[in-house]
């Protein structure tokens, strides 16, 4: 079964005090933050004072997207604000291995990830260097996007790479993951299943959207 991951970028923060005991509740025990720089993406993500205010309140892992130009540029803020993971995109730099090297040295987990027009070789060099793969089943910037299965292909790539030399990356989706896309994404050898629309705005809840993502 692969682990949910909840994405923050659609929750009403105002409300927090109501669905972070929700997603508690329902098993989640990983939530994704979105950084962005209208840069990199034509939009903006979370405001940092959320996260700082969030993450004394949670024991829950903290993952840090950057959809942005310069990720070195934000590596020592996040890895202060308690950030645990930090995933760059490898569009986003042309040094890959000073960005891996940097995360780690302020005592994060890394993450790599790719872009919808980006072909999962082009992270297969890193592979062994990070411990998370992300592959975008929507275009970065937006929520509530459909899922691109070409995302799949993708997932089936890296999990017979990762497979076929044993590595210990995992490997995530985010975008357009629903129960169905779920169920697809994990039969292609998904780990971690990020879902942000999925669960926040679900009609019968966050305990119901988590359910059907675990049952897909």
């Amino acid at each position: 079964m692969a682990e949910i991951a909840a994405s923050v970028l659609d929750a009403d923060f105002s409300k927090w005090k109501q669905w972070l005991p929700e997603l508690e509740k329902a098993g989640i025990k990983r939530i994704q933050w979105d950084v962005m720089d209208n840069r990199f993406v034509p939009n903006k993500g979370i405001d940092k004072k959320f996260f700082a205010e969030l993450r004394p309140r949670t024991k829950a892992f903290f993952e840090s997207h950057l959809m942005v130009l310069e990720p070195e540029k934000y590596i020592r803020e996040f890895a202060e604000l308690g950030s645990q993971m930090l995933i760059f995109h490898v569009e986003a730099t042309e040094k890959p291995l000073k960005i891996i090297e940097m995360v780690e040295e302020h005592g994060m987990k890394v993450g790599i990830a790719i872009n919808n027009e980006t072909g999962a070789e082009k992270i297969f060099p890193y592979l062994d260097k990070v411990d998370l793969a992300l592959v975008m089943g929507v275009q970065a910037g937006f929520g509530g996007q459909k899922f691109n299965p070409k995302a799949l292909e993708k997932i089936s790539a890296l999990r017979k790479k990762i497979d076929s030399e044993e590595l210990s990356c995992e490997i995530e989706v985010d975008g357009g993951i629903n129960a169905q896309t779920a169920k697809k994404a994990v039969e292609a050898g998904v780990d971690v299943l990020v879902a942000g629309t999925g669960i926040f705005k679900h009609p019968k809840g966050i305990a119901e959207a988590v359910k059907e993502l675990m049952s897909g």
